[in-house]
């Protein structure tokens, strides 16, 4: 497993593939911080909630990274890796809560 996941980490074009994924997510998570329907005082709650769920993902995904950085080599590629997809995931439960929030209200 741990060499697996070191061939993931150290794998540039995975971590090519995560920049590129995060700038259209980041833009979506704009977009819905600022429209029209997220500055009620309904909106403001559903993005709190979404915020609290995507912290937890966050929590997780950071010890998670803590606990498996003692079995790989430690690189500016596997650290810009899980930061970057790191980013990306919390970005991502950030955006599908959100709109999993406002489907729901």
């Amino acid at each position: 497993m741990i060499e697996i996941l070191n061939e993931l980490v150290t794998n540039r074009q995975i971590l090519f593939i995560g920049i590129w994924y995060g700038l259209p997510v980041t833009l979506i998570l704009i977009i819905l911080f600022f429209i029209k329907s997220s500055r009620d005082e309904r909106g403001r709650a559903i993005i709190g909630k979404a915020s609290i769920i995507s912290m937890i993902v966050f929590i997780f995904l950071v010890n998670f990274f803590a606990k498996i950085s003692d079995s790989i080599p430690i690189t500016y590629d596997t650290v810009a890796f899980c930061v970057q997809w790191i980013y990306d995931i919390v970005l991502t439960v950030e955006a599908a809560a959100i709109l999993i929030y406002k489907k729901i209200q």
